[in-house]
C-alpha cells in the first residue's frame, strides 16, 4: 500500500466515524478526539506516534510555556505544533487563531495546524501578514472534496514531506500570486492606471475606461491545478535545489500544469454556456448563514439587493480580502462551483 493509499483510506474511515459519532449525538471531549480522530491522522502521515522524540502531548516548549495539544518532531527539533479542540467546536473564534500561532511563534516553529478533527486549518506561523493571513489551507475530512485531494492536502504535513519542505516551496508560490492578484485588482480602482489605458486607447476619455472597467467586471484569478499535482512539483523543486536557496514560506495549488503551461480553467461563464449554472439558479457558501445569492449570468450574482461578481459577493460574505470562490461557492443543494469545474474538464 502506498502512502497516499494509506491516508486516503484512514480519511474515509474518519468520515465513517464522524457520521457514527454525530449520528449518536454524544459530545466528544477535546482528549477523545485527538485519541480517536487526530491521532489516526497523524499515524498515516507517516509519524510515529509511539516516538516521544517524534511525538509529544501537551508539549512546552519552555516549563513557563502554556502547553500545544500535540507537537511534531524531525531530528529532536519541533516543526509542526497541533491545537486541537472538541469536535464540532468552532474554529472561528480568533481566540482559538492567536493561541495556536502564540504557542508555535514562542517555540519557533514555522507551522501549525488548528483542528477539532474534521475542520483542518493549516498556517504558516511566520508570515509577516495579520494572523487571519497566516492561513494556508482549509478543508473538511467530510467535505465535498475529492478524497484523494483531501488526502494531498494532509499529506503536507506528512513526516516525509515536513522533511522535504515541500509546504514550504507551495506557500511561496501561492502567497507572491494572491499578493500581486491583490495590487493588479487595485489597479483596475486607480486613477493613474485609468488615465495610463485612456493616453493608450484612441478617442477615448478616463470616463470612459471606468465605465469599460465596470462593464467588464474584471478580476485577477489564477487559476488551481490538482493539490497532488502541486505536492509532487514541490517535492521534486525543493529536492533539486540547494538547501540554502530552499525558501522559508510555501503556497498551494501552483498555478502551472505539469507542462509549465497555464491551464484554462472552466469559469463560471463556462459554466452558464454548458448549462450547469443557469440565470435564478441560487448558490451560497455551505459554511456561513444568510449567504444566498442569485445567479445573474457567468459573471454577476444579485446579494441583498445588489449586483456584483462571484469573487466580490465571497468576499463579502466571509469579510475575507481575496477568496478562492469556486472553492467556497456551491449550487443551493447541490456541488461547488469546483465539483461543477472538475465535471465539465472530466467531461
Amino acid at each position: 500500500m502506498t502512502d497516499a493509499d494509506r491516508i486516503r483510506d484512514t480519511v474515509l474511515d474518519l468520515r465513517k466515524t464522524l457520521q457514527a459519532h454525530r449520528a449518536r449525538r454524544i459530545p466528544i471531549t477535546e482528549s477523545d478526539t485527538i485519541r480517536v480522530l487526530i491521532m489516526p491522522v497523524l499515524e498515516a502521515l507517516g509519524w510515529n506516534v509511539r516516538d516521544l522524540e517524534e511525538v509529544r502531548s501537551e508539549y512546552r516548549h519552555r516549563t513557563s510555556d502554556n502547553p500545544v495539544d500535540v507537537a511534531l518532531f524531525l531530528q529532536r527539533s519541533p516543526v509542526l505544533f497541533v491545537e486541537a479542540k472538541a469536535l464540532d467546536v468552532s474554529l472561528d473564534d480568533r481566540r482559538h487563531l492567536v493561541q495556536t500561532l502564540n504557542y508555535a511563534n514562542t517555540a519557533g516553529v514555522d507551522w501549525c495546524v488548528l483542528t477539532d478533527g474534521d475542520d483542518y486549518r493549516i498556517y504558516k506561523v511566520h508570515a509577516q501578514v495579520e494572523a487571519e493571513r497566516k492561513l494556508f489551507l482549509q478543508f473538511r475530512l467530510t467535505g465535498e472534496d475529492d478524497v484523494g485531494d483531501i488526502a494531498a492536502r494532509l499529506a503536507l504535513i506528512g513526516r516525509d514531506k515536513m522533511g522535504q519542505r515541500a509546504i514550504d516551496a507551495l506557500w511561496q508560490d501561492w502567497f507572491v500570486d494572491r499578493e500581486v492578484g491583490k495590487v493588479l485588482d487595485a489597479l483596475l480602482e486607480d486613477d493613474a492606471f485609468i488615465r495610463l489605458v485612456a493616453r493608450r486607447a484612441a478617442g477615448v476619455s478616463a470616463a470612459d475606461v471606468r465605465k469599460s472597467l465596470r462593464r467588464a467586471q474584471l478580476h485577477v484569478d489564477y487559476p488551481d491545478i490538482p493539490v497532488s499535482v502541486a505536492v509532487e512539483a514541490a517535492v521534486a523543486q525543493a529536492a533539486s535545489e540547494p538547501a540554502a536557496l530552499r525558501p522559508n514560506g510555501g503556497s498551494p495549488p501552483a498555478p502551472d500544469a505539469p507542462g509549465g503551461k497555464r491551464r484554462d480553467l472552466p469559469s463560471t461563464r463556462d459554466m452558464i454556456t454548458a448549462g450547469l449554472l443557469r440565470p435564478g439558479m441560487k448558490v451560497h457558501m455551505p459554511r456561513y448563514a444568510h449567504s444566498t445569492a442569485t445567479v445573474i449570468d457567468g459573471r454577476q450574482v444579485e446579494f441583498n439587493d445588489e449586483r456584483m461578481s462571484y469573487t466580490a459577493w465571497g468576499c463579502k460574505v466571509t469579510g475575507w480580502k481575496a477568496i478562492q470562490i469556486y472553492v467556497h461557492a456551491a449550487v443551493v443543494d447541490g456541488p461547488t462551483l469546483m465539483a461543477l469545474r472538475d465535471g465539465m474538464q472530466q467531461g
